[in-house]
């Protein structure tokens, strides 16, 4: 059906008295513009320079765009910018491209092949110690955030390369920021240049793009040489879907990029993040660091990391309502690709959908005192009673998160080898804002170190201690 302009019923929005619209506020605050307009409105239309953006937090009409009519919609303006850096991998293609690759990588990320990665995770945490260790000798205030985001990029390169990367990492962490920093100018300008020109930007792109493909296209090159490797890379080389087909090196090279990126930006982010309201709230820190000094050795060693998972209960709570109020994928788009009619308004083939769990994880009709910290939102009970759309750091239906076991044990296991050793005392603790670019992350978390002596368990004697 063809919606004339007179038919057409639209959001309400904030008057348009700029040429531009509400862009300005957009560029300098968009986490602030979109929840203020939802606390306002609901669901609201928004006027972004030249087009208009629909903000949708309704449960009813995220369902419709994500559950019930998602084949009306393609993933949208945000996910083209992205596709100029990754190409098209999970996270950026759709369609048919899109659901052979998801069944070709599932398998991959099954629930047994991410816990053996739970030695490299040590053996990573480890080298961060390393590096905090120092930093706690010295006593001087630094940023947690590159040090964490460190940690991630370390784990997810050997997760998914699986090979020695000592003499690149830094590299392709430096390629990785300066690809992102493209992709945020590229997304928010109000008329996007295409990456052909040969700009200065443009350039140092494609430059970047050089340098990854060709780390990512040697690894993939010696991973088919070899046999018996254990990486994400090895598994999805051998990755069949009923047909038979295989994924070429081109079509590797886009997933690996993606999980690079992915895998790196949003676990570091989460930790960060985790971290930072820790200490802003000491009673939920004590209570964390109790349940961690009562597991019967430290998380220092992968035996003792993988048994200690399951009892870190209250540990998983705190990282969930961590990203509830910080969720590191703070929006997702989509543009309708046919007309689509809801309660209150109707849309046209083109229109602009954005749907921000950091709206809907802090809006007051879903959450009691939604902007305090509270681990104990997340106890199975209140869990199981919580309606849908109200929570969902790692997306929702077909497109939930690939990646989401891997991540919650990484930070699970970064969190635990941190706090384990070290006080974190917060010197900016009022200071910290969101920098939302493709993930949100703090900016930045100023703190100082001392080096702890884990507390004896009480339920073990001195002769198990000794031992």
């Amino acid at each position: 059906m063809t919606l004339s302009t007179a038919t057409m019923r639209r959001l309400d929005g904030p008057a348009a008295r700029h040429p531009l619209g509400v862009y300005a506020r957009y560029r300098a605050d968009p986490l602030g513009l979109f929840y203020e307009s939802a606390l306002h409105y609901g669901s609201v239309r928004l006027r972004l320079a030249h087009q208009h953006v629909h903000l949708l937090v309704e449960p009813e009409h995220i369902e419709q765009v994500l559950v019930t009519r998602a084949g009306r919609y393609a993933k949208g303006i945000s996910y083209r910018s992205l596709n100029h850096l990754l190409g098209p991998g999970l996270l950026t293609s759709g369609g048919e491209l899109w659901k052979r690759q998801r069944a070709l990588i599932n398998p991959a990320f099954a629930r047994r092949h991410v816990e053996t990665e739970i030695p490299l995770m040590v053996e990573c945490g480890q080298r961060m110690r390393t590096r905090l260790d120092a930093r706690a000798a010295d006593g001087a205030v630094f940023d947690l955030v590159p040090e964490l985001m460190g940690f991630a990029a370390d784990v997810v390169c050997r997760a998914v390369l699986g090979a020695d990367l000592d003499g690149v990492l830094p590299q392709i962490e430096d390629d990785v920021r300066q690809g992102v920093s493209w992709v945020m100018r590229h997304m928010a300008a109000p008329i996007q240049l295409p990456p052909r020109l040969p700009t200065p930007g443009n350039r140092r792109l494609r430059a970047v793009r050089q340098r990854l493909h060709r780390v990512v296209d040697e690894v993939i090159g010696r991973h088919r040489q070899i046999s018996g490797a254990d990486s994400l890379l090895a598994r999805l080389l051998t990755a069949r879907d009923d047909t038979g087909h295989a994924m070429d090196d081109e079509q590797l090279r886009h997933e690996v990029l993606t999980f690079l990126l992915a895998g790196h930006e949003t676990t570091g982010a989460a930790l960060a993040w985790t971290i930072y309201e820790l200490g802003r709230n000491p009673a939920v820190l004590d209570r964390l660091r109790a349940e961690i000094d009562a597991l019967p050795e430290a998380p220092d060693h992968p035996d003792a990391v993988r048994a200690a998972l399951p009892r870190l209960e209250y540990t998983g709570r705190v990282i969930d309502e961590a990203m509830r109020l910080h969720p590191p994928a703070w929006a997702f788009s989509r543009t309708a690709v046919e007309p689509d009619h809801f309660d209150r308004f109707d849309l046209r083939p083109g229109a602009i959908v954005v749907i921000s769990p950091f709206v809907n994880h802090r809006l007051p009709g879903f959450w009691d005192a939604p902007l305090t910290f509270d681990p104990d939102r997340f106890t199975k009970e209140r869990i199981r009673a919580r309606p849908p759309f109200r929570y969902f750091p790692f997306g929702w239906g077909a497109h939930l998160c690939v990646g989401r076991q891997l991540a919650l044990i990484e930070i699970r296991v970064g969190l635990a080898m941190v706090l384990s050793r070290y006080d974190i005392e917060l010197v900016n603790g009022m200071r910290v804002r969101e920098h939302p670019e493709i993930s949100n992350t703090p900016d930045p978390v100023l703190v100082r170190l001392t080096r702890r002596e884990r507390a004896i368990p009480v339920t073990r004697t001195r002769q198990e201690a000794a031992r």
